[in-house]
């Protein structure tokens, strides 16, 4: 029977990972891996919000 879950592994710069733990203050009575599902669901959900179409340029900050 396959595996229903894909395993990733995220590398990130030092100032990400102060961002990582302020998200942890906030996610604190969760797993780390529902963590990031939900920051990845509502990033992408405030991404489309902004409009999609600019051709994949980088936002500020990202």
């Amino acid at each position: 029977m396959p595996n229903r879950y894909k395993r990733i592994t995220l590398t990130i710069t030092s100032d990400r990972a102060d961002l990582m733990d302020e998200a942890k203050q906030i996610f604190y009575n969760r797993t780390q891996s529902e963590m990031i599902r939900t920051l990845v669901t509502e990033g992408l959900k405030a991404v489309r919000a902004q409009g999609e179409g600019d051709g994949g340029a980088p936002r500020p900050g990202g």
